[in-house]
């Protein structure tokens, strides 16, 4: 889909400020006394409830990790289609590349975006991976490229250490022991994602393709860091989208459905979409710290106000899981689809 073909609600968005997107410095919480850490504390607390984004700065992950995986996700996608696709996802198995619509059914428009999904590696005795349970496969490694493998696990263990510092800051900013999440990430389906937007034909609106379009992310929040490309936007309450540029070293962080769920609205989901203006690639890793699968997502009551009442219903999050990732990949039923093995 192209620009020319949307309504006029997705006209190039006006430039982000501060005020609009709040950037916050996470070291005095990493390093802090008790008391700076409660003041970062509620400083997200506030950036959560207003706006449902905010950048992270000074996290503790190196420059150099994020460039290495920047590097290896640029070499995957450097290779031939074919090559790409040694490593495909399958209907059954999610782990693993997923081709853009375009290159899966074949056609010349549409589907600007490709990704290599990678979840957490459990062992091969676990009970949840020897019954085949959903999202709990190994995950599927690119052949012929040796540095890719150390480098995404590297990354990986690295923002998983800060999605869980993050928890205890969500904790903290409700009120809550900063472990109150930690019995919901026990053996958590978490993704990281390595995603390639291509570029479009020109500026023309005719040949700007919307790489993802409006949407609010799935699970409890998200960890983003992205390219000097820039083209997130973000939806403000009053309807007007503003571009979230890529600010250097910086996490883009953002409340998804379960999290605002968990929260009883407390904590925002925010529509955000991402439309790629510049003549060049973009690259983004998000990184979606989802719960566990067997655990049940519901408001949570110590921090429901007096006289407040559950705007929403207690759900299973591995069927909810499921369900998404089973729409994702919907188009691969297509007869003729190209989905792997």
């Amino acid at each position: 889909m192209t620009l020319a073909e949307l309504p006029k609600a997705y006209e190039k968005a006006q430039s982000v400020d501060v005020s609009d997107i709040p950037i916050i410095d996470f070291g005095p919480f990493l390093t802090g006394s008790a008391a700076e850490r409660a003041a970062v504390a509620a400083e997200i607390g506030k950036a959560c409830e207003e706006v449902g984004f905010f950048y992270l700065a000074n996290h503790g992950i190196s420059q150099d990790l994020i460039d290495a995986t920047f590097g290896v996700s640029k070499e995957f996608y450097a290779q031939p289609f074919a090559g790409r696709m040694n490593a495909a996802a399958t209907l059954e198995h999610w782990r693993g590349y997923v081709p853009s619509k375009l290159e899966a059914e074949g056609g010349t428009v549409g589907g600007a975006i490709e990704t290599y999904r990678f979840m957490l590696d459990l062992a091969p005795d676990d009970p949840d991976v020897l019954a085949g349970k959903p999202l709990h496969l190994p995950n599927r490694w690119p052949e012929g490229l040796p540095a890719f493998k150390p480098t995404v696990e590297a990354y990986f263990d690295a923002v998983m250490n800060l999605s869980k510092q993050l928890r205890a800051a969500f904790a903290m900013a409700l009120g809550l022991p900063e472990d109150y999440f930690e019995p919901y990430y026990q053996k958590p389906v978490v993704q990281l994602s390595l995603l390639h937007y291509r570029p479009p034909a020109s500026l023309d609106e005719k040949d700007i393709e919307i790489g993802a379009g409006e949407h609010r992310d799935t699970g409890a929040f998200t960890l983003l860091m992205q390219d000097d490309t820039g083209g997130l936007e973000v939806e403000r309450k009053d309807g007007v989208w503003i571009g979230a540029p890529p600010v250097k070293g910086a996490y883009v962080i953002n409340i998804g459905n379960v999290m605002m769920k968990w929260t009883n609205g407390r904590f925002v989901s925010t529509p955000h979409r991402v439309v790629n203006r510049a003549l060049k690639a973009r690259y983004s890793i998000p990184f979606f710290a989802n719960p566990d699968y067997d655990v049940t997502i519901a408001p949570i009551a110590e921090i429901m106000k007096n006289g407040e009442t559950a705007q929403f219903e207690p759900f299973e999050n591995g069927p909810y899981m499921r369900d998404f990732y089973e729409m994702g990949m919907a188009y691969l039923k297509k007869p003729g689809a190209k989905s792997g093995y």
